[in-house]
């Protein structure tokens, strides 16, 4: 019967509480274990064995919630779905400001999402009963609705830090509502008054993105809409 294998883990973790700390700083833990640990693995056994003051989050611990979001080694990941490495430095996501250790502010994240108003603007009252959808649409629509809002895909994005851009994941929410039938709202506006075109095409908000979805791929039809033109049906 195979056995898995043990490591010890030395991991750097920023910490900054804003109450007592002018700057974040890095405390660094060993950490015991099976080989095949996550990332999430190793914090909670720092927090519950040797910094019980260390804040962190997570829910789910299946990859579904996107609360864990950190970046290890510069890389943006789900704590609970990122196997641990020998040595690993573990941040909070860039560029959120940090609200204590690896929690941030997802105040603006939130305010975003509201503004974008995400639910059908329709021409005519919902009829009160269920409409009917072309299947492989509905797949689709499902499919990218899958978002976990982790912000994995922003932080990893090249074009945030250096341009007006509200990142990857805000135009894959706003290429799900440009899809739905009912939606009327003008999408491709909000795109680009949300930065759309300063897009780098570079791909790696899609080779990061835990839900396997393709935030790129919503960049590129909405470009296609801008220089093709594209209608709903009335």
């Amino acid at each position: 019967m195979s056995t898995v294998a043990s490591i010890t883990v030395t991991a750097e973790i920023q910490r900054f509480d804003p109450s007592q700390d002018a700057e974040p700083r890095f405390e660094s833990f060993e950490v015991s274990g099976l080989a095949n640990m996550s990332v999430l693995d190793v914090v909670r056994s720092i927090y519950e064995n040797q910094a019980g003051d260390l804040a962190y989050q997570f829910a789910c611990r299946v990859g579904r919630c996107g609360t864990c979001a950190v970046r290890v080694n510069g890389r943006p990941v789900l704590a609970c779905q990122e196997r641990c490495k020998a040595q690993m430095r573990i941040e909070p996501l860039k560029p959120f400001p940090a609200l204590r250790d690896l929690v941030v502010d997802r105040t603006e994240i939130e305010s975003r999402l509201a503004s974008f108003e995400l639910a059908p603007l329709r021409n005519n009252a919902h009829p009160g009963q269920p409409e009917l959808i072309a299947p492989d649409l509905a797949a689709k629509l499902c499919h990218m609705d899958s978002c976990l809002l982790c912000m994995v895909c922003v932080s990893a994005c090249p074009a945030v830090e250096e341009r007006p851009f509200d990142g990857p994941a805000f135009m894959l929410k706003l290429r799900h509502m440009a899809e739905h039938p009912a939606d009327r709202r003008d999408r491709l506006d909000q795109a680009l008054q949300g930065g759309m075109l300063e897009c780098f095409n570079c791909d790696v908000c899609t080779q990061v993105c835990p839900a396997d979805l393709s935030p790129a791929q919503a960049i590129r039809d909405f470009r296609r809409e801008l220089f093709f033109g594209r209608g709903k049906e009335a």
